[in-house]
């Protein structure tokens, strides 16, 4: 297959990929009545403490600087990735985790995180690749947790948009690859994934020691 059609395919994919997580998830808000709960509202967009600690993995991959002509289309890309994350955001750690606050915190955070690392694994079936599919899927549940623990603490889908949005551009415009080399740039991936779980494991320690409301601060 000529590259040009391989790269339309792959590209429709991705844009009929960002419509779905966008619309299922709008529409089982509306279905399961849950636009309070998901947690749009503009009144808790109170960045915590918790929630810059974020960053960390973001600031990792930008530690050697960014690489903008690592994608030929930067606004594409920026307005893709915004799409991506408000749709993921909203359907699991907005409606999927209203769905689990009966659970305790440390049970809800686990679940979530492995329900969004098990959704990557439709790479699989678009490349082929399933063992990249899988380490893909592991990778995303480490952020997944961390999202999830950031969501309990700010109660805020919004800022959750803006950290996957930010940690996504970091990745892909990471200047680590090309400044330190490829062994460099999988030790950086391999650390912020080491971040992202203690970040949630922070979180699911405390909530052990006391109740944590979602959107409790700190």
């Amino acid at each position: 297959m000529p590259f040009r059609q391989a790269a339309g395919r792959v590209g429709k994919v991705k844009l009929a990929a960002c419509a779905s997580t966008v619309v299922l998830p709008l529409l089982l808000t509306r279905a399961l009545g849950l636009w309070r709960a998901v947690g749009l509202g503009l009144d808790r967009l109170r960045p915590t403490p918790f929630f810059y600690a974020c960053f960390v993995p973001v600031l990792m991959f930008a530690a050697l600087g960014v690489r903008l002509d690592a994608r030929p289309d930067v606004a594409g890309e920026v307005l893709m990735q915004f799409v991506n994350a408000f749709g993921e955001e909203l359907l699991f750690r907005g409606v999927i985790v209203a769905l689990l606050l009966r659970l305790p915190v440390w049970q809800a955070i686990v679940v979530n995180g492995l329900l969004f690392g098990s959704m990557h694994l439709i790479h699989g079936s678009v490349d082929g690749d399933w063992p990249r599919a899988v380490v893909w899927a592991l990778m995303s549940a480490c952020a997944g947790t961390m999202f999830t623990a950031a969501r309990y603490r700010t109660g805020s889908l919004w800022l959750l948009v803006l950290l996957h949005m930010a940690l996504n551009l970091a990745s892909i415009f990471s200047n680590v690859a090309f400044v330190a080399g490829p062994e460099v740039n999988l030790l950086v991936q391999r650390a912020t994934k080491v971040v992202e779980l203690a970040l949630a494991a922070w979180v699911m320690v405390g909530a052990a020691r006391r109740p944590v409301a979602l959107g409790a601060a700190g």
